[in-house]
């Protein structure tokens, strides 16, 4: 089970936790045998999370920083365009952890 929120996503890691993920551009690597050509993006791990709301709130604050906006109003903007989709999610069976 996964819910996507923007470039983020939340997965049932197991029983007990819920891992969030976003996805970005991968770096490359100072390796040479592992460099890849041009740009490549992939899920990147952020971390486990106890319960949704703990989920939901490292999204935001994902989203937060990666908006890199400086200006007052526009991270109000997102900040509420962030909230009215997390109004709209129907938290799909399963993805709950007890």
């Amino acid at each position: 089970m996964k819910l996507e929120l923007g470039n983020c996503r939340i997965i049932k890691a197991d029983e007990m936790n819920l891992a969030v993920e976003q996805y970005k551009l991968v770096p490359q690597s100072k390796n040479p045998k592992f460099r890849h050509d041009g740009e490549k993006y992939n899920w990147i791990h952020i971390g486990y999370y106890a319960n949704i709301h703990q989920a939901l709130k490292k999204i935001v604050d994902a989203e937060l920083v990666e908006s890199d906006s400086k200006v007052p109003a526009d991270l109000i903007a997102k900040l509420n365009e962030l909230y009215s989709a997390i109004k709209e999610i129907k938290i799909p069976t399963g993805l709950e952890v007890h």
